[in-house]
Formats: structure tokens, sequence, C-alpha cells
């Protein structure tokens, strides 16, 4: 058993059916990996998905967690159900390269910690203005190296590594971005696997459900960039919810220029950035709103 694949779901049976067709189809032989799949308290038939797809993957395993625990919850009991010490997460909205497992395997390899690429599909522009804003760290990068943040959507880390880490910390908001930070407070890099590409394809279909996604996740992630602002040399303008709020044209601007000026490959999709910018004054809002909440 080379890797053991978590994929952690939640009532979204019509994207997670997409998600294991993409895993059934990998050069990786089904001999050498397993797909453990979380049910973190599905009522729309994800069991019943899962038994008709372990006909055709005989490498599939169903946990049921028995009622919603959260994300969290249910990374730690994928992880303690999976087998091998190679541990690779997917999410139930990604579609999993045929080399994906292979290529993450080969980074963990070498490294503890690995992040994949992410890519999005184009023909849909909200989605790929989300993507961009969201993922653009993962996106059009070709060369291996290290990378400053991990994504839940497509990881891998050794089974030491995350027993050594006690697991996900199932009070945090954004689990994945904690488990990265706390890793790298204890000295371990994310190495960056380029060869490893999940496709991300969200439900988020509208300006409005982006718009809210992006300040949604900014009232979480900006309490972890405050806990690590040493690490993550966090400016002291994102440290009040007011200097957020008087700067928030400016955060917006320089943010949206930074990702296309340190992602060469994201110019060719440059007209996105009017609906990036305002994902990131999205972001801002969302920020402020999470330091009011949470001094």
């Amino acid at each position: 058993m080379s890797a053991s694949v978590i994929l952690c779901t939640y009532n979204r049976v019509h994207r997670l059916e997409r998600a294991l067709r993409s895993l059934a189809c990998q050069t990786v032989a089904s001999e050498q990996f397993e797909i453990v799949v979380v049910d973190d308290g599905s009522t729309d038939g994800t069991a019943e998905l899962c038994a008709r797809a372990g006909r055709d993957l005989p490498n599939l395993k169903y946990v049921s967690m028995g009622r919603n625990l959260g994300l969290a919850a249910a990374g730690n009991r994928g992880f303690r159900s999976a087998r091998s010490e190679v541990l690779l997460f997917i999410d139930d909205d990604c579609l999993a390269q045929e080399d994906w497992v292979e290529g993450l395997t080969s980074a963990l390899e070498r490294h503890p910690l690995a992040a994949g690429a992410i890519q999005s599909p184009v023909s849909n522009y909200i989605k790929l203005c989300h993507n961009i804003a969201q993922f653009h760290p993962f996106m059009m990068r070709c060369t291996e190296g290290w990378a400053g943040s991990i994504a839940g959507a497509n990881m891998g880390i050794r089974r030491s590594v995350l027993e050594e880490l006690g697991g996900f910390d199932e009070k945090s908001r954004v689990p994945d971005m904690e488990l990265m930070l706390r890793a790298r407070s204890r000295g371990h890099q994310v190495h960056f696997a380029p060869r490893a590409v999940v496709i991300h394809d969200p439900d988020r279909t509208s300006l409005a459900a982006v718009l809210k996604h992006a300040s949604e996740h900014a009232s979480k992630t900006i309490l972890l960039h405050n806990q690590y602002d040493a690490l993550l040399q966090t400016p002291f303008v994102l440290r009040s919810p007011g200097l957020i709020l008087l700067a928030a044209p400016l955060i917006a601007l320089v943010a949206t220029l930074g990702i296309y000026a340190n992602s060469p490959g994201l110019v060719r999709y440059s007209w996105t950035a009017p609906l990036v910018y305002a994902q990131k004054l999205a972001w801002c809002w969302g920020a402020a709103r999470g330091l009011r909440e949470n001094p």
C-alpha cells in the first residue's frame, strides 16, 4: 500500500461521484493505494453512492462519522482509518488528474509535507476568478520548490508528521491552514509538487456566492494571520479592524496586483482582475469582522 487518499465529504454527493471517477483513472494501480471516504453526517445518499462505487473501486473504504462534526474531525478520523504512511488529501469538489496519486506520493517520498497544483475550469468566469483569488499560489507554477502555504483541496503529509503534530485541530475553523502553520512553526517545510494536479470545480457560480465565501474565509484566516504573525510577517494594518476597513481599497489593490505579478502565467487571464479585486475587498470586510468578533 503506497498511499492512502483521504476524501472528506458532507452532502455533496453530486460532486463526490465525479471525484471518485477521477480517482478510478489513476496511473497507479488500484492495489497500490486506498481511497478513504469520510462521510461527515451526509443525508443525501452519500453512503449509497459509496456502496455502488465500491463495486468498481475495490480500494474504496467508506467511513461514517454518524453526524456532522466538521472537517477537522473528519480529517482525523480519515487518517486514523487509513493504512499507509503516505496520506493524500483531496476535496470532494476536485477532480484528480490521472497522475495525481503518483505525483504527490513521489513528493512525499522526499519531503514531509507537499502541496499539489490546482487548475480551474476556464469556461466559467466566476469559477476562474474564484480560483485565482483563492488558489493563485498553486496555479500556473511549473517548477518544484518550497511553498509558503497549503490547501486542503490538494495536500499530502506523512502520517508520522501528522501524528507528531497531534492531527488536525478540531477547534480550528480552517484546519488545513492551521496545520500547515503549526508544522512550519516546528521546522517542517512544505514542498510544492507541480505534477500532482487537481481541477477545483466548486458549486459557487454566482457573484454573491464567491464574495460571501471570500468574506467568510477571511473572518477565519485573519485570526491565524495574527496568531502566527512572526512566521507570516503579518503587516500591522491587518491587526486592526478599523485600519483594515480604512485601507481596504489599497489592500485589495496591492493583493490583486501581487497575484498577477507573482504568477506571470495568470497574466493571460488579466480580464479576471476586476472580480479578483472585488473578492479581495470582500476579504477585507470579512477580516475586519473576524477581528471585531474575536478581539
